[in-house]
C-alpha cells in the first residue's frame, strides 16, 4: 500500500507552526506531496480528526509529555520546599532563572508544550514570590517586575498559554495598585473589578477569535487560554455583587460562602448565560471554567430541599455530568440552529463543517 502524507501544504505549515510535527517530518510530508502520493481522497473520519473548526488541544503530543510534566510538578514542589529551607528571598529568583532555561529547552527546543505549561506556572510563582520578598514598595514594583518578566517569558517561549499568565500578572499589578492608592475601592467594588477584568480579557480573546474563525492558527490558541481565564472572573465578579457574603460551614465541615436558593438560581442563570455565549462563539472553554460555580450553586439548591448530604452530592454529580455529556453530544447541532439567528459578525464562527480543510 502506498504511503501518503494526508496533509495539504497549508495544513503542514499549520502543524509545523503549532509544534505538532518537526521540521524533518514536514520535509518528509512535502516530499510525498511532490511525488503526487498524497492525493488520495480523505474519509469523513479523517476530516473530523484534522486541524480546524474545533478547540484543538495542541499542547499534548504523547504520554511522554505527561510523564515529564508529572516529574516537573513533583520537582517544583521540592523546589518550593528547598527555597523555604534556604530562607526564600533571592533564592526564589535563582530558581526562577533555572525554570526559565528549562522552559526554553522544553518549549523551544523539544516543543513539549505540556511540560512547558507546568514550568510557566512555576516561573510565574517564583518570580512573584522573589520580587514580592525583595521589593517592598506597596507591592506595585514587585507586580510590575512580575508582569515584565512574564512578557519576556512569552516573547522567548512563544507558546499560547503564556498569554493567560501575562493576564494573571496584569491582574496582580492592578490589585497591587488599588491596594496601595485606593484600598476602599478595592474593598467595596471587588466584584465589579473582577467582572470588568474578566470582560476585558474576554474581549481580547474575541479579537483573537475574529481573526481565526476556523480555529487553525496561534490566534485560536491564544484565545482559548484567555477564555478559560475570563469566564470564572466574570462569574465570580457577578456573584460577589449578587449574593450576600455570609460564611458558614457547609454540612458542618467546609467553610464556604452561604447562599440562599434564590441566589443559587441566580448563579446558575449566570452559568447558563455563559453557556449560551460559549455556544455562540464556539468556545467550550468558557463553560468548562464555569462548572465549579454550577456545582456550588447546585449543592445549595438541592440542599435547600432538606435531603441528606449523600443525596445532595450524588444528585449534583448526576445533573452536572448529564448536562456536560448531553451538551457535548448536541453541541454542533445546537450551534447550527443558533447561528441562523445571530448577527453575521466574525466573532460568531460559521456552522461546523467536517469536510473543512485548512
Amino acid at each position: 500500500m502506498t504511503k501518503t502524507s494526508q496533509l495539504s501544504e497549508i495544513q503542514i505549515q499549520q502543524a509545523l507552526k503549532a509544534g505538532i510535527i518537526t521540521l524533518s517530518q514536514a520535509k518528509a510530508m512535502r516530499g510525498l506531496n511532490d511525488k503526487g502520493l498524497s492525493k488520495a481522497p480523505k474519509t469523513t473520519s479523517e476530516n473530523n480528526a484534522s486541524i480546524g473548526n474545533e478547540e484543538d488541544l495542541r499542547f499534548l503530543r504523547s504520554f511522554s509529555d505527561v510523564f515529564i510534566a508529572i516529574g516537573l510538578f513533583i520537582l517544583g514542589l521540592g523546589a518550593v520546599g528547598l527555597v523555604r529551607l534556604l530562607g526564600g528571598g533571592i533564592w526564589n529568583l535563582v530558581v526562577a532563572g533555572i525554570v526559565f532555561f528549562m522552559a526554553y529547552y522544553f518549549g523551544r527546543k523539544k516543543r513539549a508544550h505540556l511540560p512547558t505549561l507546568i514550568l510557566s506556572f512555576a516561573f510565574l510563582f517564583f518570580i512573584q514570590a522573589g520580587a514580592g520578598s525583595i521589593l517592598s514598595t506597596g507591592g506595585i514594583t514587585a507586580s510590575l517586575v512580575t508582569l515584565i518578566a512574564m512578557s519576556v517569558f512569552y516573547t522567548v517561549i512563544r507558546l499560547p498559554f503564556c498569554i493567560a499568565l501575562m493576564a494573571i500578572a496584569s491582574l496582580y499589578l492592578l490589585f497591587s495598585i488599588l491596594r496601595t492608592i485606593a484600598p476602599d475601592i478595592l474593598v467595596s467594588a471587588t466584584g465589579l473589578i473582577f467582572m470588568l477584568s474578566g470582560t476585558i480579557i474576554f474581549i481580547i480573546a474575541l479579537l483573537y477569535d475574529r481573526h481565526d474563525q476556523h480555529r487553525t492558527t496561534r490566534f485560536s490558541d491564544n484565545a482559548f487560554w484567555l477564555h478559560l481565564l475570563a469566564a470564572p472572573l466574570i462569574i465570580h465578579g457577578l456573584a460577589i455583587g449578587a449574593i450576600q457574603q455570609k460564611v458558614e460551614k457547609l454540612f458542618g465541615v467546609l467553610p464556604v460562602i452561604e447562599i440562599s436558593q434564590l441566589e443559587a438560581v441566580v448563579i446558575l442563570a449566570m452559568v447558563g448565560l455563559m453557556t449560551f455565549i460559549g455556544l455562540a462563539i464556539n468556545r467550550r472553554a468558557l463553560i468548562v471554567s464555569s462548572l465549579g460555580y454550577a456545582a456550588f450553586a447546585l449543592v445549595y439548591l438541592i440542599n435547600g430541599t432538606g435531603v441528606g448530604f449523600s443525596v445532595v452530592v450524588v444528585t449534583t454529580l448526576l445533573v452536572l455530568g448529564l448536562f456536560v455529556v448531553l451538551l457535548g453530544v448536541i453541541w454542533h447541532g445546537v450551534r447550527n440552529v443558533l447561528i441562523k439567528f445571530l448577527p453575521k459578525w466574525r466573532v460568531f464562527p460559521p456552522p461546523y463543517d467536517p469536510a473543512f480543510k485548512g
